[in-house]
């Protein structure tokens, strides 16, 4: 393929998109404001999970895609980055819709009548809701992942600026140039150019519309999540598999969902599907306030006594991170200049497509044909003065 290449964004779609960018000769730069994984990163946590599920065909059929690149990915490391855990997916309303899009493309589910879904997941407290069993889903190794495509990256010659801040992007007709600032160093103030930039950038992309002459829905929000277990065990938690307990709307059993998957030796993590707030206007700017809200923590433990039995219900650990909401819950992906592309509004679920992501952007930065149905679902042009959020759609399942 050959070329130059500057990547804004050494995160879950990045660093992967990077590194296969890489691999097919293209001279990358990576260009990255904190670290991969680091505590004002987006990225953090050693898992995320990966589902497997959704009520729309052609997303579960994006997520089926997106657990095959996952495979490839672990080849290319030398390590596995994912694990089959099983998930069991609990609401009223979306069930037959995740059943039905799941046979539709190969995979099965399987129906857990509500009286038997403490079988399927131990200390599961019954609310009279069924549930759907997917064996084949799990959780994202993302530390592992993002610090192995690190390795591989910076061993097949990619140049890694960490601790640098872009910008501003301009695109041209033959080249974009990104304007770095990083403090210190050869790059404290400078000036890179490449014949193709991809922004992948997570809440940072807002920052970047403006030099783009775009204007998206992005908004930008703090999420935290709590890992429970006994710390006399090893590991402190038993092996359960993962879940998404969806909303209880109405009623003395009205809940916000909470999606939950192990953790290891962390412990079982467990976050409600709701965030904590916005980030300070609406950008990631110098919001880097990522403390953990004790009146939410108190709420997760107390949901974790009541519903999730086999686990003690002591906190180990919380992590506080961000994602970013595109506005209607699809992903905001594709070339908006002849020398740009770009990959925001991961919508909480950007560590489920780490790997697939980084076919999908090195795919597009070659100029070479992607699945057109994604490419529309996807097309940063196609939002107009009004943005309608997606009915059916579930984000449940973030971090």
């Amino acid at each position: 393929m050959g070329g130059t290449a500057i990547v804004v964004g050494g995160g879950a779609w990045g660093l992967p998109a990077a590194l296969r960018l890489q691999d097919r000769g293209v001279a990358v730069t990576l260009v990255e404001r904190f670290a991969p994984g680091g505590p004002s990163a987006s990225n953090g946590g050693t898992t995320r999970l990966w589902r497997l599920a959704d009520t729309l065909e052609w997303r579960a059929r994006s997520l089926r895609d997106a657990r095959d690149a996952l495979e490839r990915l672990g080849e290319r490391l030398g390590e596995p980055v994912f694990a089959h855990t099983g998930l069991l997916w609990r609401d009223t309303e979306s069930l037959p819709a995740v059943a039905a899009a799941l046979i539709s493309i190969g995979e099965y589910g399987e129906a857990v009548a509500a009286d038997r879904v403490g079988e399927v997941f131990p200390g599961l407290r019954p609310d009279g809701r069924n549930a759907l069993y997917v064996e084949q889903a799990g959780v994202v190794h993302a530390e592992r992942l993002l610090q192995g495509a690190l390795r591989a990256f910076i061993a097949a010659g990619g140049q890694y600026l960490a601790e640098t801040r872009v910008t501003a992007v301009t695109p041209g007709e033959h080249s974009a140039s990104v304007r770095v600032s990083s403090g210190s160093g050869d790059h404290a103030d400078a000036v890179l150019t490449a014949d193709q930039v991809l922004i992948a950038a997570g809440p940072g992309t807002a920052e970047l519309l403006p030099g783009l002459e775009l204007e998206l829905p992005l908004t930008p929000y703090i999420e935290q999540v709590v890992y429970f277990g006994n710390p006399g065990m090893h590991p402190p938690a038993p092996s359960l598999p993962s879940l998404v307990d969806c909303p209880v709307d109405g009623g003395p059993e009205a809940t916000a969902g909470i999606y939950a998957m192990p953790n290891g030796a962390a412990g079982y993590k467990v976050g409600l599907d709701l965030p904590l707030r916005p980030l300070a206007g609406g950008t990631l700017g110098d919001d880097l306030d990522r403390s953990e809200l004790p009146a939410r923590t108190a709420q997760i433990q107390t949901r974790v006594a009541r519903d999730l039995t086999a686990i003690t219900p002591q906190v180990l650990g919380t992590q506080v991170c961000t994602w970013t909401d595109s506005g209607d819950g699809d992903f905001v992906i594709g070339r908006t200049h002849p020398t740009v592309v770009l990959a925001c509004g991961d919508s909480g679920e950007g560590f489920k497509y780490a790997a697939f992501m980084g076919e999908y952007l090195a795919a597009l930065i070659a100029g070479e044909t992607v699945d057109p149905v994604y490419q529309a679902h996807w097309n940063p042009r196609r939002f107009g003065a009004a943005t309608t959020p997606r009915r059916g759609h579930s984000s449940i399942g973030r971090h």
